[in-house]
């Protein structure tokens, strides 16, 4: 009994397995078209990027900070 189940489950599994890889997609022979390369420009002397369409300079950036204490709470 053991086994029957063991093998119907096994079967359910890898039933499943082969159904689910046919549902990948599949590659096309059309090559992507490739992206356009980002411009470059500098704000005050660092580097930014020019937003296509807009003729704008941005430039993206940003800090991190982080704070750890440790000790004894005492009552």
């Amino acid at each position: 009994m053991k086994l029957a189940i063991a093998l119907l489950i096994g079967s359910a599994i890898a039933g499943s397995a082969a159904t689910g890889s046919g549902a990948a997609e599949l590659p096309s022979r059309n090559s992507p078209t490739p992206a356009a390369k980002a411009q470059t420009c500098t704000i005050d002397g660092a580097p930014g990027v020019v937003l296509p369409g807009s003729g704008a300079c941005v430039r993206i950036g940003g800090a991190v900070s982080a704070q750890v204490s440790a000790g004894s709470l005492s009552r």
